[in-house]
């Protein structure tokens, strides 16, 4: 009977802790308490190797790794590929055909790490929107990654304060046609709408 007891305590104090997550939904605790320790190791997205260009060991190298390189998306936060990449996986770059990868590669993150990931994005991914150039603007994305739209926003401390500009999408109608979407590219200068 004493047994029974001290499982039944024991299992009504776990389903207790995953209700109430108290933990801060803010790029600092998720990368230094969740990204840091379970996808930072060595071999994978740490600054000795940055795996797929991917950096989660400190919170500015989390920073970037979002905004250049790991899309987003605080309008459909389940689609966002962050999510993905814990939940359900992506194909491989690295070996194409070779099914979907889900992170951490060796183990799944724990559920409670995942939705306090998914919470962070729902309110807006804090601190990981954008990266300020000179001039403090920087480059904000909606959309999917297979239909994105790319905007020049006011950039402070990593947040997407105010769209400057949209970048003008595809228009075959317009004069000259803009057949492909202007981006606004990080590699050729953060807050510029560039074909």
């Amino acid at each position: 009977m004493k047994r029974l007891v001290l499982i039944g305590a024991l299992l009504g104090a776990s389903g207790a802790c995953g209700v109430n997550d108290d933990r801060p939904p803010t790029l600092e605790y998720i990368t230094q308490t969740i990204l840091a320790p379970t996808c930072a190791a060595a071999e994978c997205h740490s600054a000795f190797k940055m795996e797929v260009g991917d950096q989660f060991d400190a919170v500015e190298a989390t920073r970037r790794s979002i905004v250049n390189n790991v899309l987003v998306d605080t309008l459909d936060p389940k689609a966002s590929e962050l999510y993905g990449s814990i939940t359900v996986g992506y194909p491989s770059l690295l070996n194409p055909g070779s099914g979907n990868v889900r992170m951490p590669f060796d183990a799944p993150m724990p559920d409670a790490d995942v939705a306090l990931i998914l919470r962070w994005i729902e309110g807006g991914a804090p601190g990981a929107q954008c990266l300020p150039n000179a001039q403090g603007n920087g480059c904000f994305v909606t959309g999917t990654k297979r239909a994105p739209a790319y905007h020049v926003v006011r950039c402070v401390d990593g947040n997407a304060v105010e769209i400057v500009q949209d970048c003008p999408l595809a228009d075959p109608t317009a004069t000259p046609p803009r057949p492909q979407p202007s981006v606004c590219s990080i590699a050729t200068g953060n807050g510029q709408c560039t074909k």
